[in-house]
């Protein structure tokens, strides 16, 4: 017989206590998750509610594509809830828009189904506007204007982007796979390239219609924190070419067909992007050498188009890159596409270098010995009298103003590895008495005539003292003589 009883009912009631007490803190803790999670749901569903009124609000203050689509949402949202298809469709669209309107601002009055289904509604509105705009950015497919339905400059406005984008500013960090490789490319990417839809040779082109906006996309994904710090709003995002989009901005318009005098102004509005990027302080002065933007400028495909104004941009603001050579020992001069482009950047290598590197650029050798020099290469490309006659003429414009040292240049690209000796040859050609000008001008040829003057007058001066000793010696024997015939 136990001798203790109640110590054992007294444990198992403690212990059952306990583990009610802990089923019940599951039921609350259950309990309170719940409650949070129906309270973030209901915060999500109102705060989705006053987007949508707020989209409805604005809806003139988006652009273009997105007006429409907004228009068809509105018309879906109502056949889905109920209105009779045909009734919609003939109604106009501010009829439609009142409507949506009305069942918004009455939704407490409905049945719970029909709030619900509101609530569903409205998401859909939402995720597919979202997508649209999203869309809109990728939309690079040049085509018919009546077809095209992308971002364009001519129509839709900065203000009008921004306000989409601080709707739905998600859709700067949600990439797009590109296939086959699967890469994610950002919307920003794709605002500087288009793809000519009638043009099968994969060539990207100048998205005229587009690249305007890239400073406001730049500007608000860094405010949304949309990348890392050191993407720059996504200026440094890399493309499945290894590009940057500071590179894309480099595209010769050239590219784009039947352009006629339109270049200009292509080259024009890349030129303002890149005038605003440098306002924001998105585009430095040491980007133009460490990502080889004026070597990526050079880099034309084509004789016909230029780019003239974003090269002076480039080259004016950094003079030194005109110095600096890529992998291949190729400077910004041996890239060129164009005898006026070869013209613009040799004629900025005499104003900037005038001394002795401005002329030795056409002459430097790249790193590869099968590769021509500066000067050879144009000459096969541009034609032998043509750039000899470019050459000249700057040469001769700035004779006066900033002459070049050709004593400099000579000693320059005699003893400089990477210059040719064609280059000792092309400026002994142009002025033959160089060498002479150049030995009377070292100082060691001074020294070496005033020690030739000092030794000379050395060696008269000995043959003086010598002379005069035998003189002396001459006489003093004479008067010895005289003395013994006494």
């Amino acid at each position: 017989m136990d001798d203790h009883p109640n110590i054992d009912n007294n444990e198992d009631d403690e212990q059952q206590q306990e583990a009610q007490a802990d089923e019940q803190e599951n039921i609350d803790a259950a309990a309170a998750i719940a409650a949070a999670a129906a309270a973030a749901a209901a915060a999500e569903t109102k705060q989705r509610h006053l987007k949508i009124d707020s989209v409805l609000e604005r809806k003139e203050k988006f652009p273009f594509r997105n007006r429409k689509k907004i228009d068809g949402l509105i018309k879906e949202f109502l056949e889905k809830f109920g209105y009779a298809a045909a009734a919609i469709a003939a109604a106009a669209t501010k009829q439609r828009h009142l409507k949506i309107d009305s069942v918004l601002a009455r939704k407490g009055k409905f049945p719970l189904r029909n709030r619900k289904k509101i609530n569903v509604l409205i998401e859909e509105f939402l995720v597919k506007l979202e997508d649209d705009i999203h869309d809109m950015f990728f939309e690079n497919e040049l085509d018919e204007a009546d077809i095209y339905v992308g971002l364009d400059s001519d129509r839709d406005t900065e203000d009008e982007v921004e306000t989409a984008i601080r709707f739905f500013p998600e859709v700067l960090s949600r990439g797009k796979p590109f296939f086959p490789e699967g890469i994610l490319y950002y919307p920003i990417q794709e605002l500087a390239v288009a793809n000519d839809a009638h043009n099968d040779d994969g060539i990207w082109q100048c998205n005229v219609k587009t690249v305007s906006f890239i400073p406001i996309v730049a500007r608000l994904a860094i405010e949304f924190d949309s990348f890392e710090e050191d993407k720059r709003g996504g200026l440094l995002c890399l493309d499945r070419d290894g590009d940057y989009v500071l590179h894309l901005l480099m595209l010769p318009s050239e590219t784009l067909k039947n352009l006629g005098g339109k270049y200009r102004a292509i080259d024009d509005k890349y030129l303002q992007v890149l005038i605003q990027l440098r306002k924001l302080g998105l585009l430095k002065k040491e980007d133009i050498q460490r990502y080889n933007l004026l070597h990526y400028l050079c880099g034309v495909r084509g004789e016909d188009y230029s780019t003239e104004k974003r090269l002076r941009f480039l080259v004016e603001w950094d003079p030194n890159a005109l110095t600096q050579a890529d992998r291949f020992g190729q400077l910004p001069l041996d890239l060129v596409g164009s005898i006026q482009g070869f013209q613009v950047l040799f004629e900025y290598g005499i104003r900037y270098f005038p001394k002795k590197k401005g002329i030795s650029f056409l002459f430097h050798k790249p790193n590869s010995l099968w590769l021509l020099t500066t000067f050879q290469y144009a000459c096969n490309k541009f034609g032998g009298e043509k750039v000899k006659k470019s050459i000249e003429d700057t040469l001769v414009r700035y004779s006066s103003s900033t002459p070049i040292n050709s004593a400099d240049a000579l000693l320059s690209a005699a003893i400089d590895e990477t210059v040719h000796l064609d280059g000792v040859y092309f400026l002994l050609r142009r002025e033959p008495d160089m060498l002479h000008k150049l030995l009377s001008s070292l100082p060691s040829a001074s020294t070496s005539t005033s020690t030739a003057v000092a030794d000379c007058d050395i060696n008269i001066n000995c043959i003086n003292d010598t002379t005069d000793e035998v003189n002396s010696r001459k006489e003093k024997d004479r008067k010895r003589k005289r003395c013994i015939i006494s």
